[in-house]
């Protein structure tokens, strides 16, 4: 009988819907095509349904081991969802499902995007001489080292290599290794290939450039035949073969697989985590230069960068699948489903789990559509929201990169004020010494700290951003490579990276020195600062006993010690093994299994270390959580109109966000614990902070030629705690109509993109409405003014700033503004009505005609 004869008589029968046997048919379809290339009509319907038949019965395997894996995954979450408690003994169902995507500590278990941190970290860790050698260069951002790079993929398809490039290609390779089988064991389905090398990236843009037969040409002659197997014979591919699948390759890859697809009833979408890896990397090349060559043709053309996106995304991609199941799009509606049930008894007046607060039952009901949008959007953020459109994104994320390198370039001020007592409230959170920051930032700086921090464990952001996609302060930035250039360069020459960075391995540094300081206590007797800390990330007694029995890690004899959560993950291939599994409750009868067991469990232990250093890392340097960040955008896609404009909204702002929410938790927290001891916590971090945005604040007016503001009006501390706060930006707008870039408050609100539009219509459409007018237009002078807001780093670089608008701007100014003079006595004489201050180095002079007064601080 015919296949579709069959399909046909088992959908009368009602063996199989009418869909289902429609997917059959295609799928068969694509085998009987592939195969007629080489074999006759009858061999090939027959080989097509061998193919068929044994690919169905390894994905009924597959799907009833994910099944497992997924009831196993939503019993867990179930579980935490039904027990979670907020600080004052509540249930929170909300709060708990937010909790398993991302959270900073009192959540009592691990989150996705903070396991996807810590299984990157030791990932990194591991390959921390990879890290070392390919570092970037501070001057240029170049990659240093460029030409061991071949050398190391070569060694990455197992031919002869320098010994040095051999080193870290094996360290690499084993990375590689490890990520893959934790992968599977998660849910996921890739097979092992011998001398594979490492992922190949694809421009689907430079293909279509190229076109299908130059593309073909180029590539066939890379390809190693006698390795690729004929997916349907399992044989060696012929022409003929070889030319469709080729074909087959180019469409998916342009078409991102719907030149594959049958259209259907149902929905399209990314389906399964467990299976978007599980390809057979069709393209086997011959050799290392092979790949090479592919690469900068048709690839990234970073051998590097495509090491540790596989290395993050691999990462990410574990940690969603063992928290959230091998289906977490599944997992994530069941969440939402639950949480909103939930809700919804409660405005029956029913017992439920949802912490409705003061809220009556008609607020309730007005929340029930958010809840499940909330949930959502956080998970759209944590696993990274789909592109619509690469060139609308590309284009957004260019004037956003510009915009950071225009504005950021003095934000390393205010971190250097501020940083130190949001760092002290952090420690006092999480139980560590106060004293001596300060110094051991400075050192932190000293390349060799810098590496004992990455070798522990503790992330180096370069190769967490790989694409430089994240700046302190900016947010999310995208775009193409130069502009990404620039805004990474503006924070870097600023200070303000590598001072975030260092004040990072600091921190992380600080957590393993006490917790190796504390090894000899039994849990209950750690301090209970420390204590909660470490519950919040889900780390028990269990958990603290198999952490101290590791053997502290000294730099130099007889220096102080440290607990390194890297230590932690290899406690399985050290004498304390037996320990562990008498620890953990492993029964040794089958060594193999107990010792795989053993090593699974002491990785485990120690991805939870990690969370927390990196977690309560984010509390003492904030950057920007997932939570802050998709309050404003929500789920909108990046990539359209609409998404971009949003991203704008929030650039600049996720600082604040971050942090405010971050200190609302936390004096919360400490309230319930005791009122005194929140009420101390929110004063004293009100006052250090203040102090520092009044330091801030002094220090920049003098990088920007004018004295020091005086400090005897009260209205300077209110600017000075808008300031420190967080605010930044915010503190501008005290007292005056604009801010310092010549924007309303309005404007500033709606985002720099924005207000940079704005400027434009002015500066175009503006002038010329008051040019047909017959009104004086200020063309020139606003010429300079959107030159002075807009010029990368020259505009905002805080050693350069004031020398580049004096020198050059102003010059400019008397050259297009006929009443240069006037504007500049305005700007003047405006600054000393609003503030008090005078400029020692005047608007129009090519050098300052005296220092700073620092006296006129104390008063007018």
């Amino acid at each position: 009988m015919a296949f579709r004869d069959c399909l046909i008589s088992a959908v009368d029968q009602g063996a199989l819907s009418r869909e289902e046997a429609a997917e059959l048919q295609a799928r068969f379809d694509e085998q009987f095509a592939q195969a007629r290339l080489s074999l006759g009509d009858d061999a090939a319907a027959a080989a097509a349904k061998d193919a068929l038949a044994a690919e169905l019965r390894y994905e009924a395997a597959e799907t009833r081991r994910r099944v497992l894996l997924q009831d196993g995954a939503r019993a867990r979450n179930a579980e935490y969802l039904q027990g979670y408690r907020d600080a004052k003994g509540r249930p929170d169902i909300f709060s708990a499902a937010l909790n398993l995507l991302e959270h900073y500590g009192y959540a009592g278990t691990s989150s996705v995007a903070g396991r996807a941190k810590a299984i990157t970290s030791l990932a990194h860790g591991a390959m921390a001489d990879v890290l070392s050698t390919f570092r970037r260069d501070f001057a240029t951002g170049a990659r240093r080292n460029r030409p061991m790079v071949d050398d190391v993929v070569r060694g990455l398809f197992g031919e002869e290599t320098t010994p040095e490039a051999k080193a870290l290609s094996g360290a690499i390779g084993e990375t590689f290794e490890l990520l893959r089988q934790r992968f599977n064991a998660a849910g996921g389905a890739i097979g092992k290939l011998e001398k594979w090398g490492l992922p190949q990236g694809h421009d689907a843009a430079a293909l279509l450039q190229a076109g299908r037969e130059p593309w073909k040409d180029f590539v066939r002659p890379l390809l190693d035949r006698e390795r690729m197997r004929d997916p349907l014979s399992g044989g060696t591919m012929t022409e003929a073969r070889l030319e469709a699948s080729l074909d087959h390759v180019f469409d998916t890859i342009t078409t991102d697989g719907w030149a594959h697809r049958a259209p259907t009833m149902q929905a399209r979408g990314r389906g399964s985590l467990a299976s978007q890896r599980a390809d057979h990397r069709f393209l086997v090349f011959k050799d290392a230069d092979a790949w090479l060559s592919y690469d900068r043709e048709f690839g990234h053309g970073d051998p590097i960068r495509s090491v540790f996106e596989h290395v993050n995304g691999m990462s990410a991609d574990i940690a969603t699948m063992e928290i959230l199941g091998p289906n977490p799009g599944a997992m994530v509606e069941w969440m939402k489903q639950v949480v909103t049930a939930e809700a919804a008894k409660a405005v029956a007046g029913k017992p439920s789990l949802y912490n409705a607060g003061a809220k009556t039952a008609e607020g309730i009901a007005e929340k029930l559509n958010y809840l499940g949008y909330r949930i959502d959007s956080v998970y759209q953020y944590v696993r990274g929201r789909q592109v619509v459109s690469s060139a609308v994104a590309a284009g957004f994320g260019d004037v956003r990169n510009v915009l950071t390198s225009a504005v950021l370039g003095s934000a390393s001020i205010t971190a250097a004020a501020t940083d130190p007592f949001i760092d002290a409230a952090a420690r006092f959170l999480s139980g560590l010494p106060m004293g001596g920051a300060l110094g051991a930032v400075l050192h932190t700086g000293r390349r060799g700290t810098r590496e004992e921090a990455v070798r522990s464990g503790i992330l180096l952001d370069d190769f967490v951003h790989i694409m430089q996609d994240e700046a302190r302060w900016a947010g999310t930035l995208g775009g193409r490579e130069w502009s990404r250039w620039l805004a990474d360069r503006t924070v870097t020459w600023s200070g303000l990276a590598p001072m975030t960075q260092a004040r990072k391995h600091v921190f992380a540094r600080e957590f393993e020195a006490t917790l190796a300081d504390q090894a000899g206590r039994r849990f209950d007797e750690l301090p209970r600062p420390l204590r909660d800390t470490m519950a919040g990330y889900g780390i028990d007694a269990t958990d603290w006993d198999v952490m101290r029995s590791v053997e502290m890690h000294r730099p130099k004899p007889g220096s102080a010690g440290f607990l390194r959560p890297i230590d932690v993950a290899g406690l399985a291939d050290a004498p304390a093994l037996p320990k562990v599994q008498q620890l953990l409750g492993i029964d040794a009868t089958d060594q193999a299994l107990a010792r795989d067991q053993a090593a699974a469990g002491a990785r485990r232990v120690a991805e939870k270390y990690l969370e927390m250093i990196l977690g309560q890392t984010e509390r003492a340097v904030p950057e920007g959580t997932v939570r802050a960040k998709s309050v404003v955008g929500g789920a909108a896609p990046r990539g359209t109109a609409a998404g971009e404009l949003l991203q704008g909204v929030l650039q600049f702002k996720t600082f604040s966000l971050s942090f405010t929410t971050l200190q609302l938790e936390a004096i919360m927290r400490e309230v319930g614990v005791s009122k005194p001891r929140g009420a101390a916590y929110a004063g004293g971090l009100a006052l250090g902070l203040t102090i520092a945005g009044a330091l801030a604040i002094q220090l920049k007016a003098i990088a920007n030629g004018k004295d020091p503001q005086p400090m005897d009006d009260p209205r300077f501390w209110i600017q000075a705690l808008g300031t420190g706060g967080g605010f930044g930006i915010m503190g501008d707008y005290m007292f005056a109509d604009v801010n310092r870039l010549g924007q309303s408050l309005g404007e500033q609100i709606a985002g720099p993109t924005i207000g940079a539009g704005s400027d434009a219509l002015k500066l175009t459409i503006g002038n010329a409405q008051e040019l047909v007018q017959g009104k004086p237009t200020h063309a020139g002078r606003e010429v300079v003014g959107a030159i002075g807001r807009y010029t990368p780093v020259l505009s905002s670089l805080w050693p350069i700033r004031a020398a580049y608008r004096r020198v050059f701007l102003d010059q400019l100014q008397y050259l297009l503004d006929p009443e240069a003079s006037k504007n500049f006595s305005e700007q003047q004489s405006r600054l000393r009505r609003e503030t008090g201050q005078e400029m020692f180095w005047e608007p129009g002079d090519l050098a300052p005609r005296r220092g700073p007064r620092l006296e006129r601080a104390l008063h007018r």
